[in-house]
């Protein structure tokens, strides 16, 4: 089941956030806190497969939320959202590693894509076999061969390997 922390002091959208990721996903298990330091606690004790969080927060923001989310758990994708975004902010959130920047108001069929996009890719990375299915031994042999390869063409392999989203295991 996959294991989301959602961080924001404004209670309403917090708990509204929550509600709409159970109502398209009932096995998310969705854990809430009001500040930063409270989020960072809890991803000391658990392994969230996302965490998304607002920018502006008391105390801590949601860019020093990113930096220490990334240094407890290097691999969990990080949302931030914020009424205050600008050009530049994205930039920085990009720049400092968060998976994605969404607007307030966020349209709820968007929240709840991007962070649906984010557990698969989170699950992806940790545990590809149970996203591939019997698929699952190609990926790791593509990412090791990737990474021996000292070249350009490995190299935008690699890149997209990490960036992409992963693969429909879908059978048509």
């Amino acid at each position: 089941m996959p294991h989301i922390l959602l961080v924001d002091d404004n209670q309403t959208f917090l708990y509204a956030s929550r509600e709409l990721l159970l109502q398209h996903r009932p096995t998310f298990v969705v854990d809430v806190a009001v500040d930063a330091e409270t989020a960072l606690t809890a991803i000391r004790t658990q392994d969230y497969d996302v965490v998304v969080s607002d920018l502006v927060l008391p105390r801590l923001d949601g860019i020093a939320l990113l930096y220490e989310c990334h240094q407890i758990r290097p691999d969990t994708p990080v949302i931030l959202i914020s009424g205050y975004g600008n050009l530049q902010l994205e930039q920085v959130a990009a720049e400092r590693g968060a998976y994605a920047f969404l607007h307030k108001p966020v349209d709820p069929d968007a929240f709840f894509s991007v962070v649906n996009r984010a557990v698969l890719r989170a699950a992806m990375r940790r545990r590809p076999q149970e996203v591939l299915g019997e698929d699952s031994s190609w990926y790791p042999q593509v990412v090791e061969q990737a990474d021996r390869r000292p070249n350009p063409i490995a190299e935008r392999l690699r890149e997209t390997i990490q960036s992409s989203d992963p693969p429909s295991t879908e059978s048509h």
